[in-house]
């Protein structure tokens, strides 16, 4: 088992961040989860779309969400 050494970030928290951040928590995630969630889910999709080839390593391509009809 690997030591997991706890670094703290600090960002600027605005009205629209705390809008975010209350939305994803509605999912059962406290700030720091949530937060944590958020940025890996971000970070994920970037990749993806890069590997994808849809846009070049280092910017953020156009995107849109699809979502399947619950049945």
């Amino acid at each position: 088992m690997t030591k997991t050494t706890v670094k703290n970030l600090s960002v600027m928290r605005t009205e629209e961040s705390d809008r975010a951040l209350k939305t994803i928590m509605e999912a059962g995630m406290d700030q720091s989860t949530a937060t944590r969630w958020a940025l890996k889910l971000a970070a994920n999709i970037l990749e993806a779309a890069w590997l994808a080839g849809h846009e070049e390593r280092g910017k953020v391509p156009d995107m849109r969400v699809q979502y399947k009809v619950k049945r």
